[in-house]
């Protein structure tokens, strides 16, 4: 009797790790979470490592957040559609830059905290890239090559290099730009006929990372424009593989990237909205609406498709360089 009682306990214990072990291989929330700032579609948000929401901010004047940085000071930079704005940990304003609040002839759809207290703005409106400082002037401007007649399909991020070089991404004309400060071209990527761009991202190695929204993938490419690295919906991931928007490359050489559900449709799985990946693919983490909801953050119903979305955009990871690595 004590024999078999002994091997019923080894075969339970042993029926139990393996599961333990099964449950674990099929959950790709294995590591723990990070600190982000996320910038969506109504305003930005910070989580902390358990994926709790522990800071938003949120206006009535404030829609498509496409860039949102914390800033060494504490204070959270971020453009919406008709400007760029400061604001502090007890959300008060404490600097913006704003332009003509004029639906499809205006739009800033970036921005990014440079040296000495300036910033890069991305002027779709007026087809420009600024430069300004504290003082609200315009340090530089760069006219931008023709991007198309609808302010919001022009182009969809800017970045300035650690080269001070700029890379801007076209969505309708399908391309990556890089421009001096002159305004003179150095590199061009002309991407698929059924790509668009959301962003473009130099690293150190002198490749750039791609977020294409359109045709669901990440590529990298060499300054010879071949592809180096590639992630897209025909990767096992364990979701479904959305529009990739803001990707911040972690000192790691992980990427976390949000899968955002604008414009998905009916039959799509919307559950995983951000996600932490390895170079060889495995997902170390995931961010998912009961993620988001448990905190009381609501979806929104997209006009143009009717479906609940949460339209998430911009992702930094705190505490890590948020520089072009």
């Amino acid at each position: 009797m004590k024999f078999h009682t002994s091997l019923w306990i080894t075969l339970l214990a042993c029926t139990l790790l393996q599961l333990g072990t099964l449950a674990a291989a099929e959950t790709p929330n294995q590591t723990a979470g990070h600190r982000l700032l996320i910038g969506y579609g109504e305003g930005v948000m910070e989580l902390d490592e358990k994926n709790d929401i522990v800071w938003h901010y949120q206006q009535p004047d404030i829609e498509t957040v496409y860039d949102a940085w914390r800033l060494d000071n504490g204070n959270v930079l971020f453009c919406h559609r008709f400007g760029v704005r400061e604001v502090n940990p007890a959300k008060e304003t404490v600097w913006d830059f704003n332009v003509p609040r004029e639906p499809g002839k205006q739009e800033i759809n970036s921005c990014q905290p440079l040296e000495n207290g300036k910033v890069l703005i991305l002027d779709c409106g007026n087809q420009r890239l600024l430069e300004v400082n504290r003082d609200k002037q315009v340090t530089l401007s760069i006219d931008l090559p023709d991007g198309g007649k609808n302010p919001h399909n022009r182009y969809m991020q800017a970045r300035k290099t650690p080269q001070g070089t700029y890379l801007i991404s076209y969505r309708d004309n399908k391309v990556i730009l890089e421009l001096n400060a002159d305004g003179k071209e150095v590199w061009r990527f002309k991407l698929n006929e059924n790509d668009r761009p959301f962003t473009a991202i130099r690293l150190a190695n002198g490749r750039t990372l791609i977020p294409c929204i359109t045709s669901y993938r990440i590529i990298q490419v060499d300054p010879d424009g071949k592809i180096t690295w590639e992630l897209d919906k025909s990767d096992d991931l364990g979701f479904e593989l959305l529009y990739p928007v803001g990707v911040q490359v972690r000192k790691n050489g992980n990427l976390v990237v949000i899968n955002s559900d604008y414009h998905h449709r009916k039959g799509m799985n919307n559950d995983v909205q951000a996600f932490e990946i390895t170079r060889d693919k495995k997902v170390l983490w995931t961010l998912t609406k009961a993620d988001l909801e448990k905190h009381g953050k609501t979806s929104v119903v997209e006009r143009g498709t009717k479906m609940p979305s949460h339209h998430l955009l911009s992702i930094q990871v705190l505490g890590e360089p948020a520089g072009l690595k």
